[in-house]
């Protein structure tokens, strides 16, 4: 009999402010938007965003992962002498969160803060709160959103996310949240066995005008960074030892980074060295990397280990570079499996262009052929981080045929 398989659907930025929270009928004032927007349609709705990417996220996902690259605030006063500062109103962030099923949000990159710490804490207030998204029979299906990398406070900010694998009905304060993920606290681990923990991190390694503000995690690429990368993990997500109980013990670690320039193919050597020391060093299985705004290479270290190193751009208004193609995207989804000796492990991956097009179309090729060529060249190159594991130099694990649906696949072990 085969092993349980799980879906997980990682994403790269999705940015919900701007133009995007002006087609809303609340969103928050900017007349320089609102000009932008004068002449368009205003039929959207809460599923929009997301395009022919919906069903992968709402029906096919078992968790979905995205870094969420705006604040969610109406503080109207923005980060002195930033070029780019994006918000949405908090009226919109649930309900279109909650379209596509999103299970966790990254906080830690370069627009989390556009609005100073206030818009910081409003947009973690909108993630914590139960918001009745849909009142059927009388009922409310309640739903938040798990996150990392910022927060109320330091230690809201470092610790992990925790979810649940497969998404499991909880009552919190009386409120039951369906089949919606439920994000445990480190206080009620005890009084939930949930089948699979998964724990998810997030960390930014810019803007460096930020690293000082202690709800937001920020890290570099010293050594003293890694000290405390490895003590806060193995901190909060400790192996399960013969003497003690598994139940804690989280049977997928995650770490989300946004990392890396904007527009650069290959990532720089401190960053593959970092990927690499979460791996081997912290225990970490799968780097959801991001940033770059455009697709990268897929690196796989060692069997049922994985490293995104940017996943590109999802959702946002963005100008289109033409080189680098950022409108064109991909949805990863890492498939689990349930091992026999307990845990779950990535056993693959599935790129699947989020404009659904079809195989020998221009655009697809050029996301397929790019991804390819990319990974290739991350599999053929030796890191030079001195880690002496399972080496899978030289590995072709990027499947010659594309799947049904014309996805991309890459084999993990």
């Amino acid at each position: 009999m085969a092993n349980k398989e799980y879906t997980l659907n990682f994403t790269g930025d999705v940015m919900l402010g701007r133009l995007i929270d002006q087609l809303y009928p609340t969103h928050v004032s900017s007349p320089n938007d609102e000009r932008h927007v004068r002449g368009f349609q205003r039929n959207y709705t809460a599923e929009s965003p997301w395009g022919t990417a919906l069903p992968l996220l709402a029906a096919e996902g078992d968790l979905n992962f995205i870094n969420l690259e705006t604040s969610i605030t109406t503080h109207p006063v923005p980060w002195p002498d930033k070029a780019f500062n994006y918000r949405m109103h908090p009226a919109n962030a649930i309900p279109i969160l909650s379209a596509a099923n999103i299970d966790f949000a990254c906080l830690a990159n370069n627009h989390t803060l556009d609005f100073g710490t206030e818009g910081l804490v409003e947009t973690v207030w909108t993630l914590k709160q139960h918001s009745a998204v849909h009142a059927t029979a009388g009922r409310g299906d309640y739903y938040r959103v798990a996150f990392a990398g910022a927060g109320e406070t330091t230690e809201e900010a470092f610790a992990p996310a925790i979810l649940e694998l497969p998404r499991k009905s909880q009552r919190n304060d009386s409120m039951t949240y369906g089949n919606r993920p439920s994000t445990l606290s480190a206080e009620n681990l005890d009084s939930v066995t949930p089948k699979h923990l998964i724990h998810i991190y997030a960390a930014s390694d810019h803007p460096y005008a930020w690293r000082d503000i202690p709800t937001f995690h920020f890290v570099d690429y010293s050594a003293k960074a890694r000290e405390h990368l490895k003590r806060l993990i193995w901190k909060h997500s400790p192996p399960p030892l013969e003497t003690r109980s598994t139940e804690s013990s989280p049977a997928l670690k995650i770490f989300s980074f946004h990392w890396g320039p904007n527009y650069s193919w290959h990532p720089a050597p401190e960053i593959r060295q970092m990927a690499h020391f979460l791996i081997f060093e912290c225990g970490i299985d799968i780097v959801h990397g991001h940033s770059s705004h455009h697709v990268q290479g897929i690196e796989c270290p060692a069997p049922g280990k994985l490293i995104i190193y940017g996943c590109g751009d999802f959702v946002d208004d963005y100008a289109v570079n033409k080189e680098y193609r950022n409108d064109l995207g991909a949805l990863y989804r890492v498939i689990v499996q349930e091992q026999q000796e307990g845990g779950v492990r990535p056993a693959r991956l599935e790129a699947h262009l989020l404009q659904h097009l079809a195989g020998g179309d221009g655009d697809h090729d050029w996301v397929v052929d790019t991804i390819s060529r990319l990974t290739g060249e991350l599999m053929g190159s030796e890191c030079e981080c001195g880690y002496g594991h399972e080496d899978m130099t030289g590995k072709n694990i990027v499947r010659p045929r594309l799947g049904d649906r014309g996805q991309l696949i890459v084999d993990l072990v």
